[in-house]
Order: structure tokens, then C-alpha cells, then sequence
């Protein structure tokens, strides 16, 4: 039985002489006793596994050529000569240093928000024991999955299930006026990230404390805990225990600082207030026969987390819920013919893997995948041109090799002296990369591109430096493996003769990694475009309303909204403003959907999933809405003032009342603000495009916090602005605030903009890397074929066909770079845009562009590094070399 000879072939390769032939000897030993015990072909594999084991450092160390040269020695020595190169061929080494440094540039950047996305929510140390309760609500028409439970659930799941160690609930607060009131000054400022808990949060949630005992710091009902960042903006003290915050008009003393909350976590928050009810106090019944009543936990306000034990079987939660369901949530359940299924989420996969309605943007994985894999191509385009220009070099430096070849130098040596130079050139990138990355990151917008908060830190980072290290590595090894096998296996003969040029197969190699280049570009710039396109349609499409020049001020309480008739009177005064209206709700800010009962031949008929916004007077005429059908609500003296509503035509198809649904009957659940339909208006979306019209009605009604929106003619904006703020302020003391109705709208396209941003600076480095390869491989090209140019112009033939000559390949891989990557780029495209209700037609006239851009951008380059070639005299062409 002849064993396999390649393994062997390859022990050689590797181990010293004076180990071989023993080593070689129990290896074929042991294939024949394999080859008894597991057949031939397992024995085979086995032979190669075992000669595989044998390359480690103890091995190779002791190799032949690290006995007869000092290890320090021939390591400078390969350094003062890859240093040498570099300066013989200043040009080409520049290039392939500027696209190594992009390369692991982007290759750091792309760790960095790796690390941070698959880090979410890890920091915690019971991160793997917490879990997030959430439920799949199941109404009539109603089919919902929500991040957030009834704040009723949480004690009773903590008294029933002992294997649930702690719990705890938080409530998400609106933005909210925050003022620090003393006899030093007084700051106040409107902030976003509020949470409210109950006293055990910091027993699931493990934040590092700078001020303030963790046990008792949430015991006091008015009391709150800041981040660190909070506890400068507002006091000058870096201790301030014991002082007062003045939150949504209630005085807080603060008894904890901690750290800032880490970005990468979906649970972010600068404020955290103690004293959340176990039971809502505004309901006007909550307690019946001793327990909560049942409608309490169908109306969810909390997100609730759960601490439990070890490897916790989580069907085991699911199958005890029954009892829970039949005893809180089974009477209100039949009579709205509903179903509540929990589901429980670990934390850690809350961020890529719910896709519960929770207000917190989830990860995504596709995009995150995509990204890695354009950032590892851009780190192949950069090798490819190391690659391409080093093999097209081999020509000049066989001269070189075949000497170092007589003089003794050992294909290995030489190996081993290729490859030191990609590596040092990739070392020398590394360096450059990194003040790239730090100026990106600290004195640039880039992390407000990407929203998120990168930091160059490796002394914190271990992972970051390593990963840098290691990739950098990886990239001097990839780029520099084949041209160092190209060059050690050229003929020392032919190369000291002068007759060694590059072979066809070198040739199509560097046309196949041209081609990789030009695809891997065409396809991120035809992703970007078509991305930007299908942008610019979803914020340009008519919504069936007009958000354009709308002003909208938050309304914070009753008072103001009572004052409103007064001060619409004092903003009518200025000729800038075109209408005033009011609302509980603004477009595209989230408007709720409810379970309805409308008019129907059976009696009424109970439907789920409608959206519902109570508005003021000239609401449709505002905000430009098409009233179909019916009439407005009434203003003046006699006011619709309740049960009266709009229908959009969705609701009205959804209810069957065909072409007469005006004086239809109409009530919310429960029976509450019975009415009629007065009106109709046309459709119009009041989300962003990724879903489409929902059934809908507009009423008339009361709320105790809304917004004023504001139509201007659009002249004179910052006029009207400071217009409307004087009036203001003289009824409101507190900060004016204010946004634009079109710029809050399209934030709901904040991830696909941030997005396509991203990949256009991508697109902007691929497309650099590609042509730096270019230039130099044109340049060196024009310069081989010298004497060919000048033996062609001698017999005839001008510029253009000395420039059709040079160009006509690479041309022609360009057009084969476009076919190959139309598929590839439709089906990319098209997987995007499965995620909009509405989508623009793919523009295939913008792939041609794109194509033929291509071409001339390609064309340009290398019309540039041949021009001085194809003009130069003929005479001087032929004294060439």
C-alpha cells in the first residue's frame, strides 16, 4: 500500500534536515497501522492531519536556515533591504502604502462597529439571566407584537414563579423640562432620555457608581439618579448628592451618579426616576374582589425584565402562564375575543432579534453583514493592487533575483525576503491607518454619520489592538504570498541573460484580479445610487398631506391648551402665518392604533388596528388634507366639540360602507365617545413609507398634552420664527422649543440615509483604490511597452492607436466587470427595497450611466500615464533599455 507523498513532500518543505528522515520513518509506520485500523482513505487523511501537527515553532525553529544565519541577523538584513526596494520604487511603494492604509483604515473602522453592534447589552453582568417580557396581543383585527406588559403583571409573575429572582419595571418618559433652581443660577433644558423604575432596577442592571449607596439610592419616592455627563451640565459641584432637580415640575434629590450609560445598549437613559406605582392611580377602578381588574393587564404601559435562574428553560414559563392568563386575563380576553401570549426575550438578543414594538430601533444584521463583507473587499482591493503591480514588476526585477539565486540564496531566503517587504509596507500602512481612523474620529462628524460613538482606544481595547494587529498581518501575507512565489520561481538563467518577461499566465492572473477590482467597485457605486434614488423618491412622494413650512410647538399642559384660541388670534397677525391648528399627535411621531366598533347590518361590529388622532379646529385645512366626502368639524360658537369623526377612505373601505358612510355609528372600546362620520378624506400616510395607508379616523377631542402646528408662507422664516416666540413666551416661561414637521417626518429615514452615506463613502474609497492601482499599473505598462510604441510609430501609426493599443484591454474588462455585476447588484437592491410599502422603478438607464462613467473614468487614467509614451520621439523610444 503506497502512501500519499504530498503530506511527506510537504514535511520536507518545513522540518530540518537532521529531524526528517526520523520523523518521516513513524509517520509511515504509523500510515500502515492506519491503514489496517481505518482504510486507506481515512489513513491518507489521518497521514496529512499528522504531518500538519508537526508545523509548529519547536519545528520550524530548528530548521536549517534558522541554524545557519542568526535569527536578529537576517532579520535586519531583510529589513534594510525591503527598505531598499521601497526607495528604489518610490512611486509604486506610495501607491500600494496609500492602498493599504485605506484598507485597514476601513478594516478598523468596520472592527470597531462590529465590536459595538455584537456587543449589545453584554456589558451587564447578568446579562445572560435577564430577559425583557413582552406579549403577542390577538384582538379582532388586532395582531400585534409589543415590547411593553401591564406594570399589574410584574408582582404577580414575581409571586407565582420562584425560579424569578428579581424584576423589575421601567417606563419610558416623554421629553421633559429639567431645572436646576438655586441661589447660584438657574439652568433648565428639555431632555430626552428619562426613565422611570421601581426600587429594584439595580438588582437585574449593574451600573458603576460614582456618588451614592446602590441599595438605598431609589428608596425615596422623589428621588433620581444621574449619569455623570448630567451631573456636570447642571452643577458646578462634581459631587451633587443631596441637591434638587426640578423634573416635570416636581422637585427630585439626587442620590446617585453614575457612569454615562454605553451607547451600545437599547435601554439608554441620562435620568433615572425612583417611585413608579405598582398600580396606576388614574384609573378610577383598578381593584376588585382583591386582585387588579382584568382590563388592567390588556392596557400594557411598562416594560418589564425578569432575572432568572441559570439556563433557565424558558418553555417552562410559557406552559405556568396558562394559570396566570385564566386569572387576570381571560375575563376582559373573551369578552373583546382576545388572546395574550408571553414572549420572553433574552437581553442580549433584543437588539438584532425582536421585532417587538418597543421604540427602540433594532440592529440589523443584513446590513450589518454587508458591510463587513464591503470593507473586506475594499481590504482585497488593496492587496489586489500590491499583487498586480508586483508581478507586473518581476520583469525588472529578475535581473535581481536570478544574482541573489547564483550567490546562494535559497528559494526559501528569497521567500521569506518577498514577503518581509509586504509585510513592512503593510506595518508602515497600519501606522498611517490609524491617524486616519483617530482624525476621522476626533476631528470629524464621521460618528454622527453613523450614530454611533467610536473610540480609537487600544490600551482599553484589547480586541481593538489585536484585531488591528492581526489584520494587518493577514493583509501583508495575502498581498505579499503570491508575488513572492511569482518572483522566487523565476529562471536564474534566463533572468541573467535578459530574456525572462512576464508570462501569459501572470498576465491573465493580473486580468482576473483587475476584473475583481472593477466589479467589486461598479457594484458598492450601483448599490449607492440606487439606494440614493429610491431616498430621494420616499421623502419626495406625496403623502396625501403637506408637511412642508409647518412650525410645530409641543403643548405641555392644559393651561396652554386653553389659552390657545387666544394666542391663534395674536399669531394671525402676522401675514406669514397661514393657519393654526392643534393636535394630540404629529405626523410620523407614532399615532396609536385602537380597537373600534363601527355601524354595520348585524349591529356593530368590533375592528382592531385603526389609527386614531383627536385634533382642533382647521385641522384638515392645515395640514392641506382632501376632504372627500361630508363636511369639517365646525368652528366658531357652534363647535363640534366630541362624538363627531373624519374617516380616511381605508376605514371606510375595512367597515363595508361603500359609497354612504356618512352618519354611520362609530365608538371607541369600551363604548367610549359614541358618535358619528361627518366626513371623508382621501388617504394619506401618516407614517413613513415602509408600511402603507392604515385605516383611520380623525375626531374631534380633548387631551391634556398635544402640539400647536403653525403653516407659514415660507418667507422670511427666521422672522416668523422669532414672531412666534415672542408671543409665545408670554405665556409660557419655560424654554421655547420647536421643530419643523418635514424635518421630524423624514428622521424616520435617519438608518436607510445614515446608511447610504456610509456606503458612498465606501463607494468613494473603492473607487480610489481601484484607480490607484490603475495609474500604476498604466504607468508601468506604457513604460514596458516603450520600445514596442516606438517601433509601431515608426511604421505608421499615430496617438490614438498607440492609446487604443494601451487601453483597449482594460476597456474591455471594464464592460465584462458591468455584466458580471448587474445580477449580482438587481438582487441586492431588490432585497433593500422588500422593505418600503413603496418603491421606486429600478432606473436601468442609471446602471448605463454608471457603466459608461466607468469606462471614461478608466479611459482618463490611463490616457494620462500613456499620453507622455505615445508622444514621446520615436528615436529615443528605440534607445529604450
Amino acid at each position: 500500500m503506497k502512501e500519499n507523498r504530498l503530506p511527506l513532500r510537504l514535511l520536507k518543505w518545513f522540518c530540518p534536515d537532521h529531524l526528517y528522515e526520523e520523523i518521516e520513518g513513524d509517520l509511515i509506520q504509523k500510515f500502515h497501522r492506519d491503514v489496517q485500523a481505518y482504510g486507506e482513505r481515512k489513513a491518507k487523511r489521518k497521514l496529512l492531519w499528522n504531518v500538519i501537527r508537526f508545523f509548529r515553532p519547536g519545528i520550524i525553529l530548528r530548521n536549517k536556515f534558522s541554524v545557519e544565519l542568526n535569527q536578529w541577523d537576517m532579520l535586519r538584513y531583510h529589513l534594510k533591504f525591503s527598505i531598499r526596494i521601497f526607495l528604489r520604487n518610490k512611486f509604486f511603494s506610495t501607491l500600494n502604502i496609500l492602498g493599504l492604509s485605506l484598507g485597514i483604515a476601513v478594516g478598523i473602522i468596520l472592527l470597531l462597529i462590529l465590536q459595538n453592534d455584537l456587543t449589545y447589552d453584554q456589558h451587564y453582568a447578568n446579562q445572560k439571566r435577564i430577559y425583557r417580557l413582552g406579549s403577542h396581543y390577538k384582538i379582532t383585527g388586532v395582531d400585534e407584537y409589543i415590547g411593553i406588559t401591564a406594570r399589574e403583571l410584574g408582582p404577580v409573575l414575581k409571586e407565582g414563579f420562584p425560579e424569578i429572582e428579581a424584576m423589575t419595571r421601567i417606563i419610558r418618559m416623554d421629553r421633559q423640562l429639567v431645572r436646576k433652581e438655586d441661589d447660584e443660577e438657574e439652568k433648565a433644558f428639555y431632555e430626552d432620555r428619562l426613565i422611570q423604575a421601581d426600587d429594584a432596577y439595580f438588582q437585574l442592571f449593574d451600573h458603576e457608581f460614582i456618588y451614592g449607596d446602590v441599595n438605598t439610592c431609589l428608596n425615596n419616592r422623589h428621588s433620581v439618579v444621574i449619569t455623570q455627563s448630567m451631573a456636570k451640565k447642571y452643577f458646578n459641584d462634581p459631587d451633587p448628592l443631596g441637591k434638587t432637580l426640578v423634573i416635570n415640575h416636581v422637585p427630585r434629590g439626587i442620590t446617585g451618579v453614575i457612569r454615562d450609560i454605553p451607547e451600545n445598549t437599547h435601554l439608554k437613559f441620562d435620568f433615572l426616576l425612583s417611585g413608579l406605582d405598582e398600580i396606576r392611580e388614574n384609573w378610577t377602578s383598578t381593584i376588585e374582589n382583591g386582585k387588579p381588574i382584568s382590563l388592567l393587564f390588556w392596557n400594557p404601559d411598562v416594560y418589564t425584565y425578569l432575572l432568572l435562574q441559570d439556563n433557565y428553560n424558558v418553555q417552562d414559563f410559557y406552559d405556568k402562564f396558562s394559570a396566570v392568563y385564566d386569572t387576570y386575563f381571560k375575563e376582559a380576553g373573551d369578552e373583546a375575543s382576545g388572546e395574550n401570549i408571553p414572549i420572553l426575550e433574552q437581553l442580549a438578543d433584543i437588539h438584532f432579534y425582536s421585532h417587538l414594538q418597543d421604540g427602540e430601533q433594532e440592529g440589523n444584521l443584513n446590513y450589518l453583514y454587508a458591510l463587513a463583507g464591503i470593507g473586506f473587499f475594499i481590504i482585497v482591493l488593496a492587496c489586489i493592487n500590491y499583487m498586480n503591480l508586483s508581478t507586473a514588476k518581476a520583469a525588472n526585477r529578475a535581473a535581481e533575483i536570478g544574482v541573489r539565486k547564483i550567490t546562494g540564496s535559497s528559494k526559501r531566503g528569497l521567500l521569506l525576503s518577498t514577503l518581509s517587504e509586504s509585510l513592512l509596507l503593510s506595518l508602515v500602512s497600519c501606522i498611517l491607518a490609524i491617524l486616519l481612523v483617530a482624525v476621522l474620529l476626533e476631528g470629524s462628524s464621521f460618528n454622527q454619520l453613523i450614530n454611533k460613538n467610536l473610540t480609537l482606544d487600544f490600551l482599553n481595547n484589547p480586541l481593538l489592538l489585536f484585531g488591528s494587529l492581526f489584520m494587518t498581518l493577514c493583509i501583508g501575507l495575502l498581498s505579499g504570498l503570491y508575488p513572492a512565489f511569482y518572483l522566487t520561481n523565476i529562471p536564474a538563467v534566463k533572468a541573467l541573460k535578459g530574456v525572462y518577461k512576464n508570462s501569459k499566465s501572470g498576465q491573465l492572473f493580473r486580468n482576473v484580479l483587475m476584473t475583481v477590482q472593477f466589479s467589486v467597485s461598479m457594484f458598492v457605486v450601483a448599490c449607492t445610487f440606487f439606494m440614493r434614488d429610491q431616498i430621494h423618491f420616499i421623502m419626495n412622494k406625496d403623502l396625501g398631506f403637506n408637511k412642508d413650512n409647518v412650525l410645530v410647538i409641543p403643548l405641555r399642559d392644559t393651561l396652554m391648551i386653553r389659552q390657545l384660541p387666544i394666542i391663534k388670534n395674536e399669531l394671525f397677525s402676522n401675514p406669514n402665518i397661514e393657519a393654526v391648528t392643534a393636535s394630540e399627535n404629529v405626523m410620523g411621531l407614532g399615532i396609536g392604533s385602537n380597537i373600534m366598533y363601527g355601524e354595520s347590518p348585524d349591529g356593530m361590529q368590533q375592528y382592531g388596528g385603526i389609527l386614531g388622532m383627536s385634533v382642533g379646529d382647521d385641522y384638515l385645512k392645515s395640514m392641506g388634507l382632501k376632504l372627500i366626502n361630508g363636511r369639517d368639524f365646525q368652528p366658531g360658537p357652534d363647535a363640534d366639540m366630541e362624538g363627531v369623526y373624519i374617516a380616511n377612505e381605508s376605514a371606510v373601505k375595512l367597515m363595508g360602507w361603500g359609497n354612504d358612510p356618512l352618519g354611520k355609528k362609530v365608538t371607541l372600546w369600551e363604548g367610549e365617545n359614541p358618535g358619528e362620520v361627518i366626513g371623508v378624506v382621501k388617504d394619506f400616510n401618516v407614517n413613513a413609507l415602509y408600511q402603507g395607508v392604515d385605516p383611520m379616523f380623525i375626531i374631534k377631542g380633548h387631551w391634556d398634552a398635544g402640539f400647536l402646528q403653525i403653516r407659514l408662507a415660507g418667507h422670511d422664516l427666521p422672522g416668523t420664527i422669532a414672531y412666534v416666540k415672542d408671543k409665545w413666551s408670554g405665556y409660557d416661561s419655560r424654554p421655547f422649543e420647536y421643530f419643523f414637521l418635514d424635518q421630524k417626518f423624514n428622521e424616520q429615514y435617519r438608518a436607510d440615509i445614515n446608511q447610504n452615506k456610509l456606503l458612498s463613502l465606501l463607494m468613494y474609497i473603492c473607487i480610489f483604490i481601484s484607480l490607484l492601482g490603475l495609474v500604476g499599473l498604466s504607468a508601468f505598462t506604457a513604460t514596458q511597452r516603450t520600445k514596442e510604441i516606438g517601433i509601431r510609430k515608426v511604421l505608421g501609426a499615430n496617438i490614438p492607436d498607440i492609446i487604443h493599443l494601451l487601453s483597449k484591454t482594460t476597456l474591455l474588462l471594464v464592460m465584462l466587470s458591468a455584466v458580471i455585476v448587474a445580477p449580482f447588484s438587481y438582487w441586492a437592491i431588490n432585497r433593500w427595497l422588500d422593505n418600503f410599502a413603496y418603491r421606486t422603478e429600478l432606473n436601468y438607464t442609471l446602471y448605463l450611466i454608471i457603466t459608461l462613467a466607468a469606462l471614461g473614468f478608466v479611459f482618463l487614467t490611463i490616457l494620462f500615464q500613456s499620453l507622455k509614451t505615445a508622444r514621446a520621439n520615436p528615436v529615443d523610444s528605440l534607445k529604450y533599455e
